[in-house]
């Protein structure tokens, strides 16, 4: 069931043909709230195509978008991970499943309240609170609000409040050294919050350096020209990190906590002292702050919603683009909702399809997106032991079927491949099999009527008769291009849901 949606990208932009209006909520209500629109939607929006932008705008509303929210930024934080410095014994645990996951979400969680509750984004550097769950709760110092699940906690460990920047989850994923000295986080929270990845940055590298050698190196660092483009920048942000230096990272209270009395260990190991691009500073609270004050924050921020959105890589042809998106963002107090409505209103994210050079008509959902339509659509929710299998790979299937790992797999796959292909047709196969069983267990439960088949209209990969019907001819694995609709096959019979 390769699921595909249209959309444009330009080279210099140009008028193109755009989607119809209940291809358009398609789209938007897949990558907004993760699932397909509703009955009385697409029935709305059929009988009265200009509704459609005021059903999109309402979709940033809905319980499903905090979560959209975490799935498009794990592929940038890439704290999902399977495999952290200790394990759930380690700290005392017995479900491994649960710890993961839990570890993993905590910076997410952040990003998604901020955008949920419309707060200024710049809290996910600034925040003097972290998300935390029962299982968080137990094995972290921190303290958390009344509730069940995720809720506001604050961490009791002396550090100090810089949102994302000062979480376990970021610091688990991102280790350091003695030798890296807090250089790997330091350029994580740059990729991330900047948009600028000095492991990106072309050098001519000095062959005669011994890199065996520790002096040899850290002279290097300070005056070899190679090195000091990017260390005179990236250092003084590691230097601001050591209150999360361990000296064994497999021990649980070492990583777990925070050590205010090792902050000045950068005199040791940098000899440099902490600051942002010259501005000096003392806490990490002083990072986010800066941080959050630099242009290039909010910049990352439409440049990275724009490639999630879009799939695709900005150009600099986007340039008017971003800069209107900038814009709305900044005139709405950094409101991330309505960068997202901007962006899902950009001219580029509604074209239909095209041939034009530089446009991308299709773009591949994600495991995560596979999933929450499966579940929607059918109540199917795919685990083992525990574990979900499309956001997991010790047991599930993420990688597999598309998706990344955040360690040795760091971007999804933007075209289909073999294994793709047979984790979607094992998980139709499990969807059906599941919805059968259920249905069979209440023989008297009428079919359900929240969800109707997707419309049939002529495209260029199902082959549809223009006539909709309210019973479509399916077969597991495959999907339209255009709407995500069944692709007819004389195979089987799969009756409306």
């Amino acid at each position: 069931m390769v699921i595909l949606l249209a959309l444009s990208c330009s080279e210099g932009w140009s008028p193109e043909p755009q989607m119809d209006e209940i291809d358009l909520l398609i789209r938007a209500s897949l990558d907004l709230r993760g699932v397909r629109p509703t009955v009385a939607e697409l029935d709305a929006v059929e009988s009265d195509p200009s509704r459609v932008d005021t059903l999109i705008t309402g979709f940033v509303d809905d319980e499903r978008f905090g979560g959209r929210v975490r799935d498009l930024w794990s592929e940038v934080l890439l704290t999902r991970a399977d495999q952290f410095p200790v394990t759930e014994q380690a700290v005392g645990l017995d479900d491994p499943a649960a710890f993961r996951q839990s570890v993993g979400e905590e910076s997410l969680q952040i990003l998604s309240r901020v955008a949920v509750e419309e707060r200024p984004w710049t809290e996910v550097v600034t925040a003097d609170w972290t998300m935390a769950n029962e299982t968080l709760e137990e094995i972290w110092p921190l303290e958390r609000s009344e509730g069940q699940g995720w809720v506001e906690a604050t961490y009791t460990d002396g550090r100090p409040h810089a949102g994302v920047l000062t979480t376990n989850s970021l610091m688990w994923r991102y280790t350091s050294t003695p030798s890296n000295a807090n250089r790997k986080r330091a350029n994580a929270i740059s990729r991330i919050f900047l948009c600028h990845d000095f492991l990106s940055q072309p050098i001519e590298f000095d062959r005669d350096v011994n890199l065996l050698d520790e002096e040899a190196v850290a002279d290097a660092l300070r005056n070899n020209p190679a090195c000091v483009n990017c260390h005179n920048s990236l250092d003084p942000m590691a230097s601001y990190l050591f209150g999360f230096f361990t000296y064994n990272p497999e021990v649980s209270s070492e990583i777990s906590n925070y050590h205010p009395e090792r902050e000045l260990l950068w005199e040791d190991y940098i000899g440099i002292q902490p600051a942002f691009y010259g501005q000096p500073g003392t806490t990490m609270e002083d990072l986010g702050s800066s941080i959050a004050g630099d242009n290039r924050f909010v910049q990352c921020a439409v440049e990275t919603t724009w490639e999630l959105l879009l799939r695709r890589e900005v150009e600099l042809e986007d340039s008017d683009a971003l800069t209107r998106h900038r814009e709305a963002f900044l005139s709405s107090d950094l409101d991330y909702k309505q960068l997202v409505l901007s962006v899902v209103g950009e001219a580029r994210y509604r074209a239909g399809d095209t041939d034009a050079k530089g446009y991308v008509p299709r773009k591949m959902a994600t495991p995560d997106l596979l999933a929450t339509q499966v579940e929607d659509l059918t109540g199917f929710h795919w685990t083992y032991a525990g574990y979900d299998m499309l956001r997991s790979d010790t047991v599930g299937l993420r990688v597999l079927a598309g998706g990344s790992d955040g360690n040795t797999v760091t971007q999804t796959a933007t075209s289909p491949n073999t294994t793709l292909v047979l984790v979607q047709e094992r998980l139709a196969q499990a969807g059906m099999s599941w919805s059968w069983m259920r249905r069979e267990a209440t023989p008297s439960s009428p079919p359900s009527t929240s969800r109707r088949p997707p419309r049939s209209a002529p495209t260029w990969s199902c082959g549809r008769s223009s006539t909709p019907s309210r019973t479509t001819r399916w077969m597991p694995g495959r999907v339209c291009s255009a709407c995500s609709s069944a692709t007819p096959t004389s195979s089987s019979t799969m009756p409306a849901s």
